[in-house]
């Protein structure tokens, strides 16, 4: 894959986004990292501790329980969420060349928050999870991508 020089590639997972440049050749990139953020990630009980909730039938003495509402997951979302809106202020610079690299669930969180003309303007979008501090092996899959 072409990843021109001074290209921005931004790489986000359920906790993690790192946003990095590319200071080599376009069939060979170098990746530089310029911006990162991160999702403390918080345990279970401190992000709720209700038991999941219970369902009565009026006709019968049957009874059944909720699923449990998966509260790590929502705050991975929130950030990804979050993310999306950063995205969104990098490539309203209408000069901005940005590919994004995510996790597969988070490329799907991203593209429900990502305006249409901004996610046309994406060069590309790989679902493939790297993390921030993966520059290196992120460059390597890039050169060898082809979209």
């Amino acid at each position: 894959m072409l990843v021109r020089k001074d290209s921005k590639v931004i790489a986000v997972d359920g906790s993690r986004m790192a946003m990095f440049k590319n200071v080599g050749e376009a069939f060979d990139p170098v990746l530089e990292l310029i911006e990162e953020h991160k999702n403390p990630s918080l345990r279970t009980s401190e992000l709720g501790t209700d038991k999941p909730g219970r369902s009565f039938q009026s006709k019968s003495p049957s009874r059944g329980a909720y699923e449990p509402t998966d509260l790590q997951q929502q705050e991975e979302d929130r950030f990804v969420t979050e993310v999306a809106q950063r995205i969104e202020q990098i490539v309203g610079d209408k000069d901005a060349r940005v590919i994004l690299v995510a996790a597969p669930r988070a490329l799907g969180v991203i593209r429900k928050h990502l305006k249409p003309d901004t996610s046309a303007r994406l060069l590309a979008e790989i679902a493939k999870d790297f993390g921030p501090d993966a520059a290196e092996p992120l460059a390597k899959m890039l050169a060898k991508h082809e979209i």
